[in-house]
């Protein structure tokens, strides 16, 4: 292994079992199961592109529960976190947070818990207002034709997903072209056909963009279906179990597991120059080359952890990776999210009833919430604040006036007193071109001789469960390519997830049942009825 700064400095060649390429997430935290398994026995070395780094936020939010950091030790996943581990996303955040002893905050793990009596907000695209005391998802705020055909849509995704990933499904032909049939969908295309009215049709393009990053015409049926399989439905969104979403907004674990993480792999990561070339040597060595004269990087397997979009930069060797999958990799598009926090003096919309959540069909707020309290160290926020998602528009750098526009609408001129305003662009996952996920799929699941792709940075600031997770699923398959002996069961149990739901024929027959398939079946009814009058006539003249 590398053992000093100044030896590797001096070395024109570098040499190494494993080289993870990247200071990203998923990096990082394959990188860090390697150096905890192996230790010194092996050489890993960690190379920095990044010129510049982020520090860590110092904010100060309080914790829900008044509970001492010395009593948190022993029970990392108790109170906090409740061990509701019943989806993917909480799964790897707990799993993580226990390792590096960092509490779950129930506001993040469980914001279902804090239920209460007060009224959230539903806005609607004509600046028409509605108070509601359920959950958003529960859609009480539309009549009942709209509430009726978003519940059969949300039921019907529900059961798209359940009967796509399924751990006993059988790989058949029929199965793979549903595949296909879903990747090369697109969400608009899919809520177009199943939706008549348009508060309905809107209600779902928001919630494609809240959870994806980007529009309902560029998101594959199946991507979105793959973010709903990771928060085990795909109803709690607004609202309820939506861990993902409160996460990307407060970046809580994001912010501290990273720094953990960074400190863990501090003594093997290394800055590295700009790196123009990654090719084979006969099959049994990846050679990274940079600028003529600059140090170059041999080593036996090579972890991809940058972003998509730095693949651009790198001419890659067609051994390593084909045409195909190096356009599915590098022509993925950004998503983009903008988050806002307004602070006041006091949470004066408590005074009048409301909670402080709002969903917004108008803007430019679509949905926000009262900021919630998390500190470790028990201490309170001098200041009241409501924090959010934005619409995302080019032309438009600061939404400082129309935000306090929109917020006096809502809860009356108080709102126009406020203490700061602060908004921030949120780097969001990326989202494969419809038609690309299944092979984007297949090039990080499937380890390879050379390269491993699982630790591919998709995931931004977007889904930081997605990327522990993606490290870990990298670490598993670089394990089993340089010593699959040293495997053992809890490491392999640790990666695997149980994909087994519930489903029934029946089911899956109501959930296809919408107003759409009923106005269809009226006109086809009606036109038949049509035309069998007039052949009858026909025939009696």
């Amino acid at each position: 292994m590398v053992q000093s700064f100044s030896d590797f400095e001096q070395s024109k060649h570098v040499i190494a079992d494993v080289i993870i390429l990247g200071c990203s997430l998923p990096g990082i935290v394959t990188a860090h199961k390697l150096k905890k398994k192996f230790g010194d026995s092996m050489e890993i070395v960690v190379l920095d592109l990044a010129t510049t780094r982020k520090n860590d936020s110092k904010c100060n939010v309080a914790f829900q529960e008044d509970r001492e950091e010395e009593e948190r030790k022993d029970d990392i996943c108790e109170g906090t976190a409740k061990e509701k581990l019943d989806n993917v996303a909480r799964y790897y955040l707990a799993l993580y947070s226990k390792e590096f002893n960092i509490p779950l905050p129930d506001a993040i793990i469980a914001p279902d818990f804090f239920k209460s009596d007060l009224r959230k907000l539903f806005e609607c695209t004509n600046g028409s207002i509605v108070e509601c005391r359920e959950n958003f998802y529960d859609f009480d705020y539309l009549n009942f034709l709209e509430r009726f055909e978003l519940n059969q849509y949300q039921e019907l995704l529900d059961q798209h997903m359940k009967g796509l990933f399924q751990s006993h499904k059988i790989d058949d032909e029929s199965e793979r072209c549903q595949l296909l049939y879903y990747d090369r969908t697109a969400m608009e295309e899919h809520l177009c056909n199943s939706l008549l009215f348009s508060s309905s049709r809107d209600i779902m393009r928001l919630t494609v963009r809240l959870v994806c990053g980007a529009s309902a015409d560029s998101v594959s049926l199946l991507f979105y279906l793959h973010q709903c399989y990771r928060s085990a439905s795909a109803r709690n969104h607004f609202d309820g179990d939506n861990t993902k979403l409160r996460e990307k907004l407060l970046g809580f674990c994001r912010k501290r597991l990273t720094s953990k993480l960074q400190q863990s792999v501090a003594s093997i990561t290394y800055p590295a120059e700009t790196i123009k070339e990654i090719r084979s040597y006969s099959q049994e060595q990846v050679i990274l080359n940079g600028i003529k004269g600059e140090t170059s990087y041999i080593c036996s397997l090579l972890a991809m952890a940058l972003r998509p979009d730095q693949l651009k930069n790198i001419q890659m060797g067609s051994d390593l990776l084909s045409r195909k999958e190096y356009e599915i990799a590098s022509t993925m598009c950004s998503g983009k999210a903008k988050k806002f926090v307004i602070q006041y003096e006091e949470n004066f919309w408590r005074r009048y009833g409301y909670s402080g959540d709002i969903l917004s069909l108008r803007g430019p707020i679509i949905w926000a919430t009262e900021r919630p309290r998390m500190s470790t160290t028990g201490s309170q926020e001098k200041f009241s604040a409501l924090v959010g998602y934005l619409k995302v528009k080019d032309n438009i750098i600061n939404n400082k006036e129309a935000v306090v526009d929109q917020l006096i609408r809502l809860f009356g001129e108080e709102a126009g007193d406020l203490v700061s305003y602060k908004e921030t662009d949120i780097h969001d996952v990326f989202v494969p071109k419809c038609g690309d996920y299944v092979g984007l799929r297949k090039l990080t699941t499937i380890g390879c001789r050379l390269l491993e792709w699982g630790a591919l940075d998709v995931f931004a600031e977007g889904d930081v469960a997605a990327a522990l997770e993606a490290g870990h699923t990298a670490y598993l398959h670089l394990l089993s390519c340089l010593r699959p002996q040293a495997q053992t069961y809890e490491e392999l149990s640790e990666g695997e997830w149980p994909t087994l739901y519930t489903d029934s024929t029946v089911s899956r027959w109501i959930a296809g049942i919408n107003i759409m398939k009923g106005v269809r079946l009226s006109i086809y009814t009606t036109l038949f009825y049509v035309g069998f009058r007039i052949l009858q006539s026909f025939v009696r003249k």
